[in-house]
């Protein structure tokens, strides 16, 4: 089942909340609200998120404690939700933001136990890297404005709705990501013709 224009909110505000970009944020709860997603929801979504994020930094805090050493993984815990899609859709996407794999397997694992299709996993996923590049734009102004004016001012006076179709710094972020994966085609290209020298 196609992720629903309020779910995509709803996950994109768990994602947003992984990245600390209160702008995204902002922007994406008043989009959800024009389109009546209930303040339970929205709450929840920040929730969902918080204890991901939580649960990250905990991961690196036992990594370190343990002196840098692999520890197993914990078997994923299934807790029946009132609205599990939405638990594990958040959770997901919130685990790829904050970079955290192990995270990441265990909430992928719910989701596939949960019911969740490949093709919405990848959506939530597609949006969650979409979402960091917008995030780091953000951040990446305030240390350089002069090379990020936002000529239609969206970000200052919110407002425009948020998202990948709406967001004011998308043509930036899709030159940086065609520009990134320009130079990855470039660099295999040049280490697969050395490779065939030998």
């Amino acid at each position: 089942m196609p992720l629903s224009p309020q779910e995509r909110e709803l996950v994109t505000i768990g994602i947003a909340v992984a990245c600390g970009c209160k702008t995204c944020l902002r922007e994406n709860m008043l989009a959800a609200r024009s389109l009546h997603v209930t303040d339970k929801d929205i709450a929840d979504s920040v929730k969902i998120a918080v204890g991901v994020r939580m649960d990250a930094a905990h991961e690196v805090e036992k990594f370190i404690s343990s002196g840098f050493s692999e520890t197993a993984e914990p078997e994923p815990t299934i807790t029946q939700q009132s609205n599990q899609r939405l638990v594990s859709l958040v959770s997901v996407g919130t685990a790829f933001a904050v970079n955290c794999a192990a995270s990441l397997r265990k909430h992928l694992a719910i989701a596939k136990t949960a019911g969740i299709i490949h093709e919405d996993l990848h959506e939530v996923v597609g949006l969650s890297a979409f979402m960091k590049t917008v995030a780091a734009s953000h951040v990446e102004q305030v240390m350089c404005p002069d090379e990020f004016d936002d000529e239609t001012n969206a970000l200052a006076d919110y407002s425009m709705p948020f998202g990948p179709e709406h967001c004011a710094w998308s043509a930036h972020c899709k030159t940086m990501t065609e520009a990134g994966a320009g130079e990855m085609e470039q660099e295999n290209s040049i280490g697969s013709r050395g490779k065939s020298h030998h």
